[in-house]
């Protein structure tokens, strides 16, 4: 039998300044994976939320902005499968397994940056 996964997105615009939000809203509505873009973290600005795998991509200035994260239940089983760093893109893509394989991907795409189809097909 199928687990049904409860999902939610959410572009967050600084992330790390949202952490203590994000984990009463994961417990309250009991959400097994979040799809988030716009995190902003850095080397120095990084999250930790209880029985939650973090994947996080930053973007590659190393400086606060952009950024995509997938935040996964600990007892969902998944593993990391790839994530593109570039100016103009940043994803973070994830395998879930537990109801059979399949990707989860955060992605950001900032609005000064044109994305064009030769970007798309690339990445997915």
């Amino acid at each position: 039998m199928a687990k049904e996964l409860k999902i939610a997105v959410w572009n967050a615009n600084r992330l790390h300044q949202k952490t203590q939000v994000l984990k009463m809203f994961l417990q309250t509505n009991e959400i097994d994976v979040i799809i988030i873009s716009e995190t902003s973290l850095t080397d120095k600005h990084f999250i930790k939320i209880p029985h939650y795998t973090i994947y996080d991509t930053k973007h590659p200035s190393g400086k606060g902005h952009g950024g995509s994260a997938v935040i996964i239940k600990d007892n969902i089983k998944h593993h990391f499968h790839n994530n593109c760093n570039q100016v103009n893109l940043q994803a973070t893509i994830v395998n879930q397994t537990i109801n059979g394989p399949f990707k989860l991907s955060a992605v950001y795409f900032p609005p000064k940056h044109k994305l064009t189809m030769e970007d798309y097909t690339e990445f997915f």
